[in-house]
């Protein structure tokens, strides 16, 4: 993935991330159980995080960046400051 790529990615992530969450999960053929057991939650929590009626904290968030999404620490960086600084607007 391009640098670019990355930043779309991280953008849609920051604007829709259980809608973003959701689509990375049906490209990849993971059902609602893989996508939880990836990151140690339950697929209802992960269901509502993708339909918006739940707001996960940041390490959750994390969990679903680094060990579903295969994000690197620098990866997580740029999307906490991404998220940061759009926050700050």
């Amino acid at each position: 993935m391009t640098a670019e790529e990355k930043i779309k990615l991280i953008d849609q992530l920051i604007e829709d991330f259980g809608g973003t969450i959701h689509s990375f999960r049906v490209s990849r053929c993971l059902t609602l159980q893989d996508m939880a057991e990836l990151v140690s939650c339950s697929a209802s929590y992960v269901w509502r995080i993708e339909n918006n009626r739940r707001n996960p904290d940041f390490d959750v968030r994390i969990r679903f960046l680094e060990q579903a999404m295969g994000f690197s620490a620098e990866d997580i960086y740029l999307y906490l400051s991404r998220f940061s600084s759009r926050e700050e607007k």
